[in-house]
This record gives structure tokens, sequence and C-alpha cells, in this order.
């Protein structure tokens, strides 16, 4: 039987054998255009079938390697679990010389020491993390956090967030500002698992946007691991928007009314979203002092902004902070005038829109309505 590797080379010679018959002068040029374009994708079907027997052959090989490496590496770790009388050092020397060759031997144990890792508390974890290292899994690992390509440092970032094992910062902080948003996410979530005292320290480094699913991660991280709650005043200045925006949201999820005063600043923040969330979250937590503020900037604010002031004051306002409104919500900007409309019906009668505005035609009626309540202002 012709061996799968040698099949290209007897395919080149049996061409080459049938080229020499295409010299018979008495071929006629069509015939010898046919036979060559025959044999050209004869030849081609030839390394094709070549090379997917090759492939079947290499992928069998590698199955048969996984399931034999795992085998023993899972008796292994047992032993080395569960029995006390085994010199520990000379197994994990024996075992490393023995079985890992190459970076695919690699990749298996690690992938075996995680799902341990995964099943086992208490003190078979600590064994498990002496395996890690003993059979060199964490220099490997290192090495890939040190390689160019992505997936080699998202893959060894993943290993040391599950294993909870603290890598040099010097390694994991320049891949805060990757351009591949899965390292970004990645370097995060080993951060969290990592730092017990101190988890969101990466945020001093983090120049990139916070994403939505960053923050929904981060949220969940603080609220299912024992890690300690830190004041997210602490990042109320920070430059990059985003994790203002969601240091905002964490006082309000945790419940650190003691950063209200740190709120109020918030409102003079020269990002529209940023003060959008502290107008929210003022709201939410019923800071009544709060309102004059958001009065005195609502001329200046963005639609957006306004309506969800119209809104605070629906909650935690008086119909006369409505009422001083009325003059800075131009004609054009109908969106508001119903929001308003709403919000006063939430006041009963002591502001009579629902007689003075027709809602569907509020915009035609609005500057009568307008200078009405400027002359009962005036009036009062």
């Amino acid at each position: 039987m012709v061996k799968v590797t040698q099949a290209p080379q007897v395919a080149i010679e049996f061409i080459i054998m049938l080229i020499a018959l295409l010299e018979l002068e008495e071929w006629s040029f069509v015939l010898k255009v046919n036979l060559l374009l025959s044999l050209f994708f004869l030849m081609l079907t030839l390394l094709f079938v070549g090379l997917v027997l090759y492939l079947r052959i290499q992928k069998n090989f590698k199955e048969a390697h996984r399931k034999k490496l795992e085998s023993k590496f899972i008796d292994f770790a047992n032993t080395f679990l569960f029995d006390d009388s085994i010199n520990t050092s000379k197994e994990l020397a024996d075992f490393k010389y023995k079985n890992l060759k190459s970076s695919y031997d690699h990749k298996l144990l690690i992938k075996q020491v995680l799902i341990f890792d995964e099943n086992l508390k208490g003190e078979s974890t600590v064994l498990i993390k002496e395996i890690f290292y003993g059979l060199g899994l964490y220099d490997f690992l290192i090495k890939d956090l040190n390689r160019s390509q992505w997936f080699n440092k998202a893959r060894a970032l993943f290993a040391f967030s599950k294993l909870g094992i603290v890598v040099p910062d010097h390694l994991i902080m320049p891949l805060l500002q990757s351009q591949r948003v899965e390292l970004r996410q990645h370097a995060i979530l080993y951060f969290l698992n990592t730092s017990k005292t101190d988890p969101l320290v990466f945020l001093d480094n983090l120049e990139d946007r916070l994403t939505l699913w960053q923050q929904v991660l981060i949220e969940n991280s603080l609220k299912s691991f024992e890690v300690e709650i830190p004041d997210f005043a602490r990042w109320l200045k920070h430059k990059e928007a985003s994790i203002v925006v969601f240091c905002i949201k964490m006082i309000l999820s945790f419940n650190q009314f003691q950063n209200i005063p740190f709120l109020l600043d918030c409102l003079d923040h020269t990002s529209e979203r940023v003060r959008h969330q502290a107008i929210h979250v003022l709201q939410v937590m019923e800071v009544s002092e709060a309102l004059q503020l958001m009065l005195a900037h609502f001329p200046e604010e963005t639609a957006a902004n306004k309506r969800s002031i119209l809104y605070a004051i629906g909650k935690i306002g008086t119909y006369q902070d409505l009422q001083t409104l009325v003059p800075f919500i131009h004609k054009e900007e109908e969106n508001l005038q119903i929001d308003f409309y709403k919000i006063s019906g939430l006041f009963g009668d002591e502001i009579p829109v629902k007689k003075l505005l027709n809602i569907e035609t509020i915009t035609k009626d609005w500057e009568d309505f307008q200078e009405y309540s400027i002359n009962r202002s005036i009036g009062a």
C-alpha cells in the first residue's frame, strides 16, 4: 500500500510519465489539452484525498493521545491528593519528564487542573495548585502572557483567574488597554478573582470605555464573590465618563449614602451621561436638597436631562418647583411639554394644567400657558 505522505510524489511521477506520451506527433492538439487537464485534476484529487486522510489520521492520533494523557493525569492526581505516603516532589518530576513533551500536552493538563480545581474544595485545592506549579504549567502560561497572539494571552488570563493565582502586575496592566475587547474583559475578571481587598484597582489604570457588559460583569462579581466592597467615590473624578457613570450606579446599588455630597458635585460634570445618571440616582435616593441644583441647571441642560429633572420633581419636588421650569421649556420642545403635562397630574388640582392645556394642541397653546404661569408666579 502506498503511504499517504507518498501520494503526491507518486502522482507527480505518474503525470511525468504520461506527459512523455504527449510527444507523439499523431496526437491532435485538442487531445493533448484534454489529457493535460485530466491529469491536472487527477493530481488535485489525489492531493486532496491524501490531505484528508492525513488530517484524519492526525486527528485520531491526537484523540488517542489526549485520552491516554488525561487518564494518566487523573490517576496521578488522585494518588497525589489522597496518598500521603508518596514523595510528591519525585512524583511531580517523574510525571513531568515522562508525559509533558509538547505545547499540546501542557494545554491538556491545564484544562484538567481547572476541572479538578472547580470540583474540589478546601485543602485539595491547595494540592491542585501544587501540581499546577510542579508540572511547570505556571511557567507555560506566563510565556503565553508574553506572546503576541491575543488568544494565548486570553487563555492564560482565564486559567490564572479561575485558579485565583496572582501574577506580576506589569504583565496584566497593559492588557486593560488592549484593542481586543476579549482581552480587556479577561483582565477585568482576573482582578476580580484574585484581589480580595481592592478588586477594582484596575479602574485606576483603565483608559477605555467601560462597556455595559463589563459593568454588569463587575457588579455581579462584587455581589457573588467574597470581596471587600470599595468606596466608589474614589473614581468619581475619573477622566473616563463611563467609569464615573458605573460608580454612580454602584453607589446606589450598594447603598453608599455617605457619598451623596459627591453625587451632588456630579450634577456639574462636563459629561451629559454622568449628569443624567447623577440626576436619576439622586431621585431614587430621594435627596431633596439636590433639587435646587437641578432647577438651576435646567435651562442649559440637554433635552434628555431636562426630562429626567422633570421626573425627579415628580418624585421629590413640589408644584412650585415644577412651575419654575415652565419659562425654560420652549415652544419647539413638544416632548418636554407632554412630560410636563403628565407630571403635573401628580400634584392634583394645585396646577390646573388639564384645564388650560389640551394634550393634542399643547404646542400651539404653550406660549399662552407660559404667560399664565409667569403671571401667577409674580402674583404669588
